[in-house]
């Protein structure tokens, strides 16, 4: 089976989470995610002969690849000091729901057309785990070993929470004392045409990663008949919350890993955009006016805050007894969970709107200060990868602004790095979580030599 073939199988195995089914105990959703766990040694079996395997539940699989530093003995424990120390590959297999009469193709039939394979997890984000498997059975095979352990752990729950998976591991590996010099999760791609006047692609290397936080903002009422609506309405209130909230966006702020990425950015751009990128700091207030003209510039610069979801009556002639919205904010530091509650209170400055946390809630995760400079544990690895796979691309650091597994291995690792090795223009990001999601052969082969590449030199 070659590459292909196998990426293609992984695709064709269901691990979707229908909205209508549990977060955990649900028999068909845990059957498949233990069925992709199954086919992995079917599909790599050179690795699967050398690396020791740890399945933790149908959400969570390890594997340690022994490297020449490893202790004897049956230990995976392997000693906490210079570079002797492990690193961690992090990818997750569950992917997100579909609505499959909205796609061109079957969203889980792995088909070829025109140099792309299409389905759900093609780009998010079945093709790195798979090209990172099949990079290292390969180097298995050629009778490499690594000069350090190398740990993988896959999750079958990241686009949920990553409770039931990566931070299962991350508690597991945590209790055997096993600690990681850095850690390689997905993230921002090698990304063409990202800034107007940028020719050349650029490797976008996130090294921080922004708090997530869902707030659930609650006006009450009297419920009753439409004919006989309240002079003051519940809607009405929220209504002005949320304009309050929309006219008050958090301030902004330049923290060190977006002013090195504007400096770097800076030498690859002239005239007046060079000249502001290179003086972001002493310019303030106009270089923010002029980058909060773009959604995905400005998200590097303050904390955002997305009106998402929106409740009331279930009927057209019922006053419901409350009305609800859902906002959703990606906190950049120093912004935290309960500083950013006290700030949307503060601006609303309505006790008829309760202000409550939705779901799960996680803080920012902080850089490896080190790795704003293009230095520090796993920098030179990762660029040189990057240098052979992608000539001439420039590695810039840069900031994560949605959330991956890799924040649960934070306190057992000495940085994070976030990073898809693959090509990316504008337009191909669409299908991630949308329709026709899919993936170049190209760019799947990009995946599995940048993986090689960087295992190389482990």
């Amino acid at each position: 089976m070659d590459f292909i073939q196998k990426f293609r199988g992984a695709i064709k195995i269901r691990t979707d989470w229908p909205a209508d089914q549990a977060a955990a105990g649900d028999p068909q959703g845990e059957a498949e995610l233990t069925a992709f766990q199954d086919f992995l040694p079917r599909a790599w079996p050179a690795f699967h002969r050398t690396a020791e395997r740890f399945v933790l539940c149908p959400y969570a699989v390890a594997y340690r690849w022994p490297g020449r530093t490893a202790p004897t003995g049956d230990s995976p424990v392997v000693p906490i000091v210079g570079d002797t120390l492990p690193v961690l590959l992090t990818a997750h297999y569950d992917v997100v729901p579909v609505e499959a009469d909205k796609w061109t193709v079957d969203p889980f039939g792995a088909e070829m057309r025109d140099g792309f394979i299409y389905g759900r997890g093609a780009i998010d984000m079945k093709n790195m785990l798979a090209g990172m498997l099949e990079a290292a059975d390969r180097l298995v095979s050629e009778g490499f070993v690594p000069g350090r352990d190398i740990w993988f752990v896959f999750g079958g729950d990241e686009e949920r929470t990553g409770l039931l998976g990566a931070r299962r591991a991350a508690d597991w590996l945590a209790a055997r004392d096993v600690r990681f010099a850095w850690v390689l999760d997905e993230g921002t791609p090698v990304a063409e045409r990202y800034i107007s006047g940028v020719e050349c692609p650029l490797a976008l290397v996130s090294i921080e990663e922004k708090g997530f936080l869902s707030l659930c903002l609650t006006a009450h009422q009297e419920p009753g008949h439409s004919s006989r609506p309240p002079r003051v309405q519940a809607a009405a209130i929220l209504a002005r919350a949320l304009t309050r909230i929309d006219t008050h966006p958090f301030p902004w702020r330049l923290v060190p890993t977006a002013e090195g990425f504007f400096r770097r950015l800076s030498s690859r751009c002239s005239g007046g955009t060079a000249f502001l990128l290179r003086h972001a700091r002493t310019l303030g207030p106009v270089f923010f006016r002029f980058f909060a003209r773009k959604p995905s510039m400005a998200a590097l610069l303050h904390t955002t805050v997305a009106m998402t979801r929106l409740f009331g009556s279930s009927a057209d002639n019922v006053m419901p007894s409350e009305a609800r919205a859902i906002i959703n904010l990606r906190l950049l530091q120093p912004w935290t969970i309960d500083t950013a509650i006290k700030r949307i209170q503060n601006i609303i400055h309505d006790n008829r709107v309760a202000v409550s946390i939705h779901g799960m809630a996680t803080e920012a995760v902080p850089a490896n200060p080190e790795h704003a400079h293009l230095t520090g544990p796993g920098m030179a690895e990762l660029m040189a990868a990057v240098n052979v796979v992608f000539p001439g691309v420039p590695v810039l650091p840069f900031i994560m602004t949605a959330t991956t597994d890799s924040r649960h291995f934070q306190d057992i690792t000495g940085g994070i790095f976030r990073f898809n090795p693959l090509r990316m223009a504008p337009g191909d990001l669409a299908g991630m979580h949308g329709h026709d999601e899919r993936v170049s052969v190209e760019n799947l082969e990009r995946c599995r030599d940048f993986y090689r590449e960087l295992l190389r030199k482990l």
